[in-house]
């Protein structure tokens, strides 16, 4: 599972090279950013050759509509909430499930733990405030729990639906 998210994230870094919409002004809010949080508060990096988690500065739940995928240096998620900005957020690398579970419900509702961690983004200078989705579920389970109800074969074309479809901009 790995190496595949290991590949999505290779070529999502290859499609674009304009940082991700909600990075803008993240300079100006690392300066400002509260201390970091204690260690066993962290979320496992976005870049597998880092050792160290990425502190969590906030977490939240939000329900609303998985409208699709925003490129940049990385894939955003953007999750449509009722009566707020729309949520963009990088899936965590671990679990996999996260990013497909998202792919697959595209247009649907879904409620995703979101956790605010300082990232070490190379190609935005370094250490950046982002947003990060840890988990993923809808009315029928979660993100886990629906991978794992998946045969190899629906696991593969999940993972070539995501892809072939979000990384084309499909």
């Amino acid at each position: 599972m790995r190496r595949a998210f290991a590949s999505l994230a290779i070529l999502s870094l290859a499609a674009c090279g304009q940082n991700a919409a909600n990075n803008a002004g993240a300079a100006n809010a690392v300066a400002n950013a509260p201390a970091p949080a204690p260690a066993e508060n962290a979320v496992a990096p976005a870049n597998s050759n880092s050792a160290a988690a990425e502190p969590v500065l906030r977490r939240e739940t939000v329900t609303g509509t998985f409208s699709g995928w925003e490129m940049g240096d990385y894939l955003w998620a953007k999750i449509e909430v009722p009566g707020r900005e729309t949520v963009r957020a990088q899936p965590a690398p671990e679990p996999e499930a996260i990013a497909l579970f998202l792919d697959a419900n595209r247009g649907r509702q879904v409620t995703v733990e979101v956790a605010t961690v300082m990232a070490n983004i190379p190609e935005n200078g370094g250490a950046t405030e982002i947003q990060r989705i840890t988990a993923a579920r809808n009315a029928a389970g979660t993100a886990e729990a629906w991978w794992l109800g998946l045969s190899a074969a629906d696991q593969a074309a999940a993972r070539r639906h995501l892809e072939q479809g979000a990384l084309s901009g499909r």
